[in-house]
């Protein structure tokens, strides 16, 4: 399989007046094409930072990211974070063609490319409506279509569903994997939850505390979509391990 992501031996410390802090600490991580990677680990020990140095948003102290073997960019990125960030006053059809208006792509490709994705994903009749208009989980499911819209290289996935209702949640966790698998997307989702990673991802990435690093990678060998995955038996042998290993102190 090609690998569009290499993390080799990533370290990051932020410099502040008090001084050093250590983030990250000699991490590794290769993603292959296709792949849907989670990664988890104790609450502030660098998972959003993580994405930040994918997307280029921050550059290592140390070590080397590659993206395509090429050095990172936030144009091969699709960053779809907690809250949909629609904007009220612009239709759903609007809001979707905001990333390519930024970055001047408008074409008939491109249009033609998001009216498929309306269409295959149950939202062609609701193009002419408002946010406000929508329930939660369809914002979700707008907001990843204006994501996809761009053709990015990767889909960084920061906590897309924690803004959500439980019931809400397990649904578009549902929507967003066919959605994903179906268009061949590279994914990185950054969860606090074992099981949304369990039941969404091929692997699981485990961090340390921090200054984080990679403590274990579990492939989840769990067949189906995220709903059928839950109801596994090995879907709770894996929880308890991945828990063990977060060493969560309470």
């Amino acid at each position: 399989m090609k690998k569009v992501l290499t993390l080799n031996d990533v370290c990051l410390t932020y410099h502040t007046l008090q001084g050093e802090t250590d983030a990250l600490s000699h991490l590794n991580l290769e993603v292959e094409e296709g792949e849907f990677v989670g990664i988890v680990g104790p609450s502030g020990c660098g998972k959003t930072t993580i994405l930040s140095l994918i997307a280029g948003i921050l550059s290592p102290s140390s070590g080397s990211i590659l993206l395509e073997g090429g050095d990172t960019n936030s144009l091969k990125c699709g960053y779809m974070l907690q809250k949909d960030h629609l904007l009220d006053w612009r239709t759903i059809y609007k809001n979707i063609l905001l990333g390519l208006e930024i970055q001047g792509r408008i074409s008939n490709d491109s249009l033609d490319y998001v009216a498929d994705l309306l269409n295959k994903y149950g939202l062609k009749e609701f193009r002419n409506s408002y946010p406000h208009q929508l329930s939660g989980g369809m914002r979700q499911r707008v907001a990843l279509i204006r994501t996809l819209a761009l053709k990015p290289s990767i889909l960084l996935l920061d906590e897309p569903f924690s803004a959500l209702d439980y019931v809400t949640r397990l649904s578009v966790c549902d929507d967003v994997h066919r959605i994903i698998k179906q268009e061949k997307k590279t994914a990185i989702l950054v969860t606090h939850d074992i099981s949304e990673a369990i039941s969404l991802c091929d692997r699981v990435v485990v961090l340390s505390h921090r200054p984080a690093t990679v403590k274990y990678i579990h492939h989840i060998l769990i067949e189906g979509e995220p709903l059928v995955r839950r109801k596994s038996p090995d879907f709770a042998i894996t929880f308890d391990k991945i828990w063990k290993e977060l060493d969560i102190k309470l």
